[in-house]
Parts: structure tokens; sequence; C-alpha cells
């Protein structure tokens, strides 16, 4: 695992709560604040009691100090300096060490720092494990909500292997984290289907909610035969006020509705891939619109394209073109039609196989990765 960045660090240091943030720096103050008393051990007494209490509540201090400037890296500088200046003026500040002490005045000395180091250290310990503890406990709640909204995605998009009619239908979602964003979904009435991936902006899950209001909503309206454009309509207007400003979803979608032609509606998605069985070329289909829940306002519109025996619609989602190789070349758009091409004529398994398996050794996934496969039959 690569090592966390400045950012991370900060994000991770900026989640955590001020009273437990406050507990963690309290801790480190204690486990700290004994160095400025070994100092005096080390001189066998010979610290004036002022320089001593100086000595430890220095060092605890700017232990702690460092630790704070974890949260704001900009802060480092100040504290190095102002910490090479006290060091450099600690005797003109503070005085200067005394003669060592001996005999009883010496044991009592070294009775009672050693004593103040097990308290120090003790209250250092119970910090640090209160610390461990609250964050330990907020952090398997997160991931157990993280878990079950993991369980929650797989429920809502599960795998697509499925015939409906003369139609065969293939496709499945690989999210890029926990929670993915994209979704592929069929839905059929009355020997009528409409099949279509839709992408939400971002990761994680937010976009896993607002993935599943879209096709809540979607269902919802299928169940009364809608056409694709109006659905998309719908939808816009269902969604602009349930996610977040800069949020969006785009989407692709074929329907059939009982004739040699299917209705198919694109919204800032890529393309719809058309493999032509008769001549094995590939076509694009799409349509020039914006994304859903951009503006509230907006109309969307469809068009229909005839197809044939043999012919394969593909419909998939940036994650899987956006994938980049060692030399930070994208396996774009043309690479998917050269392996769709190629795998055509076999099952639509081994379609998406091929291309799952191109774009994995192209490079690693960035972006959760769907795919639908649509094969017209006799």
């Amino acid at each position: 695992m690569a090592p966390l960045g400045w950012s991370e660090r900060r994000r991770i240091w900026a989640s955590i709560p001020a009273s437990s943030y406050l507990t963690f720096l309290a801790g480190v103050f204690f486990v700290f604040l004994p160095t400025g008393l070994l100092n005096d051990i080390s001189t066998l007494g010979g610290t004036p009691p002022a320089r001593l209490v100086a000595s430890a509540l220095f060092a605890g201090g700017i232990a702690a100090a460092y630790v704070a400037a974890a949260r704001r890296p900009r802060w480092y500088p100040p504290i190095v300096a102002f910490h090479l200046i006290v060091m450099w003026q600690f005797d003109r500040i503070f005085g200067p060490r005394t003669p060592a002490l001996s005999g009883e005045a010496l044991k009592a000395r070294l009775s009672a720092e050693a004593s103040a180091i097990v308290f120090t250290i003790t209250a250092g310990f119970i910090l640090m494990s209160r610390f461990i503890q609250r964050e330990g406990a907020r952090y398997v709640r997160a991931h157990t909500e993280i878990a079950l909204a993991r369980d929650i995605h797989r429920l809502l998009v599960p795998e697509v292997a499925r015939r409906i009619g003369r139609f065969e239908f293939r496709g499945g979602s690989l999210p890029s984290g926990e929670v993915g964003g994209d979704l592929v979904d069929i839905v059929e009435v009355d020997g009528r289907w409409i099949g279509y991936v839709a992408d939400v902006s971002g990761h994680g899950v937010a976009a896993g909610l607002l993935m599943g209001m879209v096709k809540s909503a979607a269902r919802m309206k299928l169940r009364t035969r809608q056409a694709i454009d109006a659905l998309l309509n719908d939808l816009n207007v269902v969604l602009f006020d349930l996610k977040k400003p800069e949020m969006f979803v785009t989407f692709a979608g074929l329907q059939f509705d009982g004739s040699d032609e299917l209705e198919f509606a694109v919204a800032g998605h890529l393309p719809i891939l058309h493999y032509r069985a008769a001549t094995a070329s590939i076509a694009e289909l799409s349509v020039a619109q914006v994304p859903l829940a951009m503006f509230d306002d907006r109309q969307f519109t469809s068009s229909r394209i005839r197809f044939a025996p043999g012919d394969v619609f593909v419909v998939l989602t940036d994650g899987l073109t956006e994938v980049f190789d060692d030399a930070d070349r994208e396996f774009g758009l043309d690479r998917v039609k050269a392996v769709v091409q190629e795998h055509a004529a076999g099952s639509l398994e081994s379609v998406s196989d091929a291309l799952l398996a191109a774009v994995r050794s192209h490079g690693a996934q960035l972006d959760d990765q769907t795919l639908l496969l649509i094969r017209a039959g006799r």
C-alpha cells in the first residue's frame, strides 16, 4: 500500500472529533513530559526546580505541538524555529544548572522524579487508551455502515444474465470502492423492456444513495410502460431536488416496444455501440444532451434504430474506457470496439469476459466499471 500523502493525512486528522483530538494531544503531552525530568536525573539533581518544571512542560508541549501540526503542515516551520530558539536560549531564559546533589537530598529528588515519571506515563497511557477506544468504536460504526451500504448496493445492482423473448442480456457493475454509483438495469413489462446504464458523478456512499434513487424512480415510472424520453424528463425533475448541486447522472438506454426498431436515449453518456452482424461493423448511437439533474427545466429526446438478428448493443460507462497504462495512454472507445468485433460471434459472456480482461490488463481501475450487452435473436 502506498504511503498516505499530506492531503490524506490532513483529511484523516480533520475527521477526528475535537474531544477525541484534545484527548490524544493530552496523552502525547503526558507521555513526553518525563523527558524533561530525565535530563535532571542525568545531572544528578543539578537542575533548579523552576528550570526543571519548565523543561518538563516544554518537552510535553513541543511534542503536542508537532502532533497538532499534522492537521496544518504550515505550522511546522514556526514550530521548528521556536523549538530551536528555546533550546538555544534555555539557560538564559530559565537559568543555568546548579551543582549536583548528593546523599539524602539526591535520593529524595530522584525518588520524587521517579514517581512523577510513573504518574505522567500512566496518565498518558490512560488518555491514549481512551482515544483509541473512542476512535476504534467510531471506526467500527463507520465501517459497519459502509458494509451495510455495500450489501444494499449489491442488491440494487445484481449481475444481469437473462432472456426476454428473442433478446439476450448480459451485464454487471464493478465498483471502484466499497460502494459504487453506477447502475445497470433491465425492466420488463408484458414482453416489452428497457435496458439502461446510469452513472452518478462522484464516488462512495453519496453516489450510491443517489444511484438507488435513480433505480427506484425509474422502476416506478416504467411500471406504466413509459417511453424512454418521458422517463428521462421525469427522472430529471425528481432527481434535481434530491442531490448536491455538483452531482449529476449520465444515462444511456434502449427500449423495445414490439416493433422492428429499438428506441434509444443518451444523456451526457458514452455512445451506445451497435454491432451489425451482417457487416461486422460498429456504429455509435448518441443524442447530444446534458446529463440528468443538471437543469430542472431540461426536456430530453430519444431516437430510433433498426436492428437485425445477431446484432449486439453495448452500453458501458467511462470507468472502462478511462483506464490508463504506464505510458498514460487511455484504453478508449476504439479498443472497446475492437474487442467487441473480435468476440461478437461468441456468447455475450465471452464478449464481457474478453472486454473486462482487456481493460484489466491495460491498467488499474480508477472508476466504477459497468457494462450491459444486448443481443437480438430471431
